[in-house]
């Protein structure tokens, strides 16, 4: 059984977030300080090895200018004295041809070595910083209050850590990428400089032209980047919703509607992205119809204006050969980062509304005591955020050690938010939880969960074998015997006949299984915990009569060993309780003690017992 639960409420924005929501430039701003806030050091690195790779590839193409201008003249050597070339005071007045052609090609291999090591080294960089990030969300979920993250749709948080965080490596590549061209465009201007300001200046300033002009479809690429978030859950949602109850659609032939919404949702993002190739595809045009045309008016105007000699004119065109792949690289680093920064919005926001919510108990993990004599809820109350009324309300209930202690009422009474209380999963906002007359202090709770087992009314199984699935409760290695005795105990020896035994596939969340055979491997597996405190919610449901009376008389034989709580609609596990609570509208109604007294017939468990 699962009370209901409200809608998620929105923590308070951090002035991080506020300026992650200020759109692009808030989130791009907030991406490159967390670049520099984990990587530090590394960056610089990152960005000195691209920096040397970047001078080592123009002082080659620089190096060219003798060598061109010895064309036509003949002779093997270059009178580098009558040359006017950046450094050229500083070498020796006669230069070797081959010398200076070996010089070419040793800067060239530098360049390919400094190139290799910033791939790999940046490489690095990116992986680490999305690990970090995937392991600091996860970490959250993990911290968070239950009350909190129970209410976020599971699809959010699946997306988030798969696909979020791998548009956010991309995106994470794409501002190192102009990071990359905005310092090679930076050097190569101080080269050309060198050879001839004025061209300089006038290339440069076609390219800062041409990024401007594009700023239109820079905006176009952001609000896709928005709908393609949008489409992808939806996706995601779908095809989690399809096979989540794949069995159900089958039953009642639904095939052809989860298709056609899937389909739908397919066709929209098709659609999204053909408008948005559609568009950007003009921008590239555009752009690159501007390269060509300032390398035309660069040409036309260093012959007829400037009137450089043929050598200066083919270096500046080889080092605008090099600027204008940049000019374009960083166009497209911008477009396709539009594109992919919504991920780290959607990512930030996730993170800060969990961190908001973060269990204190989470911070300690104090020892709790087990329990000797009882286990006491005084006076406890818990109402989830955005509700007006309480699930659990002022409720007091005693737990005798070693008894098995049954919780009844109707559906959404607050049975299983009072049985969250009792394993310390839920921290009461009023009241208290006391374990033989000693409060369990807040650092306590994570430790009483250590000492308590659980069974859903749905049991979480992984797709593996039953001893991959009995091995989740254990602590550390578990042998076969171990694992065998609490099968047992739960009334599960029948995976002894089976062939593969405990090597058996229970395929994805048990479906292998009947449903019986994995709510007996569920109990099995919180017994293998060997825990004080056994809660059971609606552990019965689906087993049929005769499994039921064997797992009953399963946990009958728990008593003494450890303190039952069970949630039922059943009555055979009522006429075995110890004790027996009655929930209705978030408070405890009655109770009775039927083993001692019988139930009353005009009582509410006098009616399920009849």
């Amino acid at each position: 059984m699962t009370d209901a639960s409200p809608p998620l409420t929105a923590p308070v924005p951090t002035e991080e977030a506020r300026a992650r929501s200020r759109g692009a430039a808030g989130q791009l701003a907030s991406l490159w300080r967390a670049l520099r806030h984990l990587e530090g050091r590394r960056l610089w690195i990152g960005l000195a090895l691209l920096v040397l790779g970047t001078l080592s590839e123009g002082a080659a193409i620089v190096t060219f200018l003798p060598v061109l201008q010895l064309v036509g003249a003949g002779g093997t050597s270059i009178d580098m004295s009558g040359l006017d070339f950046p450094g050229a005071g500083l070498l020796p007045a006669m230069v070797p041809l081959g010398a200076l052609l070996l010089v070419i090609v040793g800067l060239t291999a530098l360049q390919a070595i400094f190139n290799r090591s910033k791939a790999v080294y940046l490489s690095d960089l990116i992986h680490d910083f999305t690990n970090h990030h995937r392991t600091a969300l996860f970490r959250e979920v993990a911290l968070a209050r239950w009350s909190h993250v129970a209410r976020i749709p599971r699809t959010r948080i699946e997306h988030a850590l798969t696909g979020e965080i791998e548009r956010l490596y991309l995106a994470a590549f794409l501002v190192l990428s102009i990071l990359q061209n905005l310092v090679g465009l930076a050097l190569y201007f101080v080269l050309s400089l060198a050879i001839s300001a004025p061209m300089t200046l006038l290339s440069y300033g076609f390219g800062v032209v041409a990024l401007v002009l594009m700023r239109p479809f820079r905006r176009l690429a952001r609000h896709y980047g928005d709908r393609l978030q949008a489409r992808r859950e939806g996706q995601l949602a779908a095809v989690s919703e399809f096979v989540g109850s794949l069995k159900m659609a089958r039953s009642m032939n639904l095939e052809d509607r989860y298709l056609g919404l899937f389909s739908a949702i397919l066709g929209q993002t098709k659609a999204d992205a053909r408008q948005f190739i559609r568009q950007s595809s003009i921008g590239t045009g555009l752009f690159q119809f501007a390269v060509v045309s300032g390398a035309a008016l660069f040409i036309w105007v260093a012959l007829a204006w400037a009137q450089l000699d043929v050598a200066r004119i083919v270096i500046l065109l080889l080092l605008f050969m090099r600027t204008a792949p940049r000019f374009m690289g960083i166009q497209g680093s911008v477009q396709q980062l539009l594109v992919d920064l919504p991920a780290w919005g959607a990512i930030s926001r996730l993170r800060d509304d969990l961190q908001a919510e973060r269990d204190p108990a989470m911070a300690g993990h104090d020892p709790a005591p087990a329990p000797r004599r009882d286990i006491r809820l005084d006076r406890v109350s818990w109402r989830f955020p955005g509700e007006s009324r309480e699930a659990v309300s002022d409720c007091s209930l005693t737990l005798r050690a070693g008894e098995l202690t049954v919780l009844v009422g109707p559906s959404g009474a607050g049975k299983s938010t009072l049985a969250d209380i009792v394993m310390g999963l839920l921290e009461p906002q009023k009241g208290t939880v006391l374990v033989d007359g000693k409060a369990l202090r807040p650092g306590q709770f994570r430790g009483w969960r250590d000492r308590t087992g659980y069974v859903a009314q749905e049991p979480f199984m992984i797709n593996g074998s039953i001893r991959d699935n009995m091995a989740i409760a254990a602590a550390g290695p578990v042998d076969d015997d171990r694992i065998f005795r609490a099968l047992d105990l739960a009334s599960a020896g029948f995976v002894r006949d089976l062939p593969a035994g405990l090597d058996t596939m229970m395929g994805d969340r048990g479906t292998l299984l009947s449903g019986g055979e994995r709510q007996r491997i569920a109990v099995a597996r919180a017994l293998l915990r060997e825990p004080d405190v056994l809660v059971l919610d609606e552990a019965t449901s689906a087993l049929d009569w005769e499994n039921e009376e064997a797992l009953i008389r399963a946990i009958g034989g728990l008593r003494g060993r450890m303190t039952i709580l069970a949630i039922t609609h059943r009555p055979a596990l009522i006429r075995v309780a110890d004790a027996v609570f009655v929930m209705e509208s978030g408070r405890v109604t009655a109770s009775e003690r039927p083993r001692e007294q019988g139930p009353q017939a005009e009582s509410y468990l006098g009616r399920m017992t009849s």
